[in-house]
């Protein structure tokens, strides 16, 4: 048989690697099945004749070994130059040997060049078992080569160039994907586009610079110089952890972190080309590849949503805790730095966290830092007092406030500015409320009204303007408020923040009680690292659930919570204030923990009178008569709280002067004796 028959090098080279598997040493029986071809196509490709009879087929054998020593002896197969240049300047890149590069070649073939392809399909599970037999013989190379090459922890398999089905070793080997195989064989050589279609992928510039996290400065103080000195020594092995809740800027920060050491920054897709989830393991494919082919250039690469690598769940065991030698040994070889990055870390192994040079907390920014993000994002689309109230949202994400003026900006030319509030809040509400947050279109958006909170109105016997002014000048105290209910305990809380120009952080007990063990302490933990974080004056209401007197409790998970409280409490360097009805069932030790404990009583009666005028003025109804003053000063058990819940009363049954508001008043007060009369036989 004529091997001229052969359009190019590049056909003769297939040839020569389909007859050698058709060998009468490897796999002849597979293609030569009776008195048939297995692969008409194949024997075609190869010219071999069309007839099967029996005479004709007992003549193939001769003419496939025939065929295969004149193209041993033919100098002129070889993959097409262009195709040769790229997979030589690949295996360059990532420091293939020239075994794997041999192997790289047969297997893109075989990826995407039929005839080659359809053998193998023949001999598919011959492959998987003798894999490095085959190859050794197919391709002519040294069989221990091969194995070395094709061992899972080899380059080939290690940076996902090559890969087997994920439930069986012993599977045919595949190449990476069609894709890159025609990229290396047809078309010319270009870096970006290989890297892309293994899902590294270059990170456009940050929207934000290092001025938009300020409340991670101290931490950013002691990793940027730790990461310029890295660059400088090329150190090995080092991996930084970012974590925080979603839409934080965790992403951001690493690329302002590249952008202000002048480092390409580097994602590592978590998706194939064809759209679907790459496995654990694959990605880890990439990672490896990514540092190979970084060698020699400096980088910062990111591994997003790291949750199914370093944390295990009850479904998913992740991929670091079934792998632990092997996955340690990766973190501490790290040729470039990898920013690991993920939403929630509370199942990280404590063997794998302090193999992490640095771990940071990217959380919710403060309040301030909110408001400028609203201005700056939002500021044309809502009111000056929308973006207020927004602000004060402490789980309002950053990527929320976006993605919500990405919404409304897109259509804001049909919506009347009017509405143009009431529609950035429907939007933020909905994705607040999918994350299990309240909807802002519901709070209230001022807890003070102006006109009507007065700290006058207040029965303490403390100074409490002269209070406020000491602690703006010395913003460390724990206060505790404590009286009847609706005495104006924790309106008093919003008016010495606003006092002292510092955010409230306000927590009730449902916000922080669970009921699963060890939960509530976790969440008390957090309230006061948010409130230190954030400078925030923290307001702790009904305190008295989590600080009863230890000798009545009958669980050992609530004497954990009041110890829990009581450590918190004593630590917190800036303004505390615990609010209760309850104080004679406080912990003794709670008591000398707190500087000051006002006590908030009922309204005197001049204070009853004078807030009864400044109702009545709020609602737009006439003043007071002299007999309605004297009904209310007669009052012993009136507190601001009824004044304000008849208030609330006046909105769907409106009062028409102060008579019958004073009369809802004194009946509101009137309820407290009726919860006082004991029940039952007497």
């Amino acid at each position: 048989m004529a091997t001229q028959r052969f359009r190019s090098r590049f056909d003769r080279l297939i040839a020569l690697w389909i007859l050698r598997i058709f060998s009468p040493n490897l796999c002849r029986a597979s293609f030569i099945e009776g008195s048939s071809y297995a692969d008409v196509d194949i024997a075609d490709f190869l010219g071999l004749p069309k007839n099967d009879d029996e005479e004709t087929i007992g003549k193939i054998p001769r003419l496939l070994d025939d065929l295969q020593s004149s193209l041993e002896q033919s100098v002129s197969t070889a993959l097409p130059a262009q195709a040769r240049d790229s997979f030589t300047r690949f295996a360059a890149s990532i420091q293939l040997n020239p075994t794997e590069q041999r192997l790289l070649e047969f297997f893109a073939c075989m990826e995407i060049e039929p005839p080659l392809a359809d053998t193998c399909r023949i001999v598919r599970k011959f492959i998987g078992a003798e894999t490095s037999r085959f190859l050794s013989k197919v391709l002519d190379l040294p069989r221990n080569a091969v194995t070395k090459a094709m061992a899972p922890g080899g380059r080939l398999m290690k940076c996902g160039l090559l890969k087997r089905e994920h439930s069986n070793k012993t599977a045919n080997p595949e190449f990476h994907s069609e894709a890159l195989a025609v990229r290396l064989l047809r078309d010319s050589y270009n870096p970006a586009r290989l890297l892309k279609l293994f899902g590294v992928v270059t990170l456009p510039p940050p929207d934000l610079g290092l001025e938009d996290f300020p409340h991670l400065q101290t931490s950013l103080n002691l990793l940027l110089p730790y990461l310029k000195i890295v660059q400088a020594k090329r150190k090995p092995g080092v991996n930084v952890l970012i974590h925080g809740a979603p839409g934080t800027g965790k992403s951001q920060l690493v690329r302002v972190l590249g952008q202000t050491l002048g480092m390409p920054v580097f994602d590592l897709d978590t998706a194939d080309n064809d759209g679907d989830p790459l496995h654990a393991d694959q990605r880890l494919s990439v990672l490896n590849l990514a540092q190979t082919y970084f060698h020699e250039t400096q980088v910062l690469l990111v591994f997003d949503e790291a949750e199914d690598i370093l944390t295990p769940s009850l479904s998913n065991r992740g991929m670091a805790n079934t792998h632990k030698g092997w996955f340690n040994q990766m973190l501490e070889n790290n040729r470039q730095p990898v920013f690991w990055i993920s939403n929630s870390i509370e199942t990280l192994d404590p063997a794998f966290s302090r193999r992490f040079d640095f771990i940071l907390e990217v959380p919710i920014p403060p309040k301030t830092q909110r408001g400028r993000i609203l201005r700056e994002k939002a500021g044309n689309l809502a009111s000056p007092g929308l973006i207020e109230h927004l602000a004060g949202i402490e789980h309002l994400a950053p990527a929320v406030i976006t993605r919500a003026r990405n919404v409304i900006q897109s259509i804001k030319q049909g919506i009347p500015k009017a509405d143009r509030d009431a529609a950035l809040t429907h939007v933020i509400g909905g994705i607040l409320k999918a994350q299990g947050y309240p909807d802002p279109a519901r709070a209230t958006i001022q807890m003070v009204q102006p006109g009507l909170y007065d700290i006058s109105h207040l029965n303490t016997s403390a100074d409490l303007p002269q209070i406020a002014a000491n602690l703006r000048k010395n913003p460390s105290a724990r206060l505790c408020l404590y009286g009847p209910p609706g005495t104006g305990k924790t309106s008093f809380g919003h008016w010495l923040a606003n006092e002292i120009r510092q955010p409230l952080l306000l927590r009730k007990a449902s916000d922080l009680l669970s009921p699963y063990v060890g939960m509530t302490e976790q969440m008390i933990a957090q309230t006061f690292e948010t409130a230190k974080r954030d400078g925030a004056v923290l307001l702790i209401d009904e305190v008295d659930s989590f600080l009863r007197d230890r000798t009545q409790t009958q669980n050992s998970w609530e004497v954990t919570q009041i110890n829990e409280m009581l450590t918190q409490i004593e630590s917190f360097p800036g303004i505390l204030i615990a609010s209760t009805n309850l104080i004679d069932q406080l912990d003794p030790a709670s008591m000398r923990r707190f500087d000051i404990k006002l006590h908030f009583g009922y309204l005197l009666p001049d204070q009853a009178s004078r807030l009864l005028v400044s109702y009545c003025r709020n609602l737009h109804l006439p003043p007071p008569t002299s007999a309605d003053l004297k009904l209310a000063s007669t009052m012993d058990l009136a507190a601001p709280g009824d004044f304000a819940a008849v208030a609330r009363q006046h909105r769907f049954q409106p009062f028409h002067n102060a008579h019958s508001l004073l009369l809802a008043v004194i009946a509101e007060s009137d309820l407290k004796t009726n919860r006082c009369r004991k029940i039952g036989f007497q």
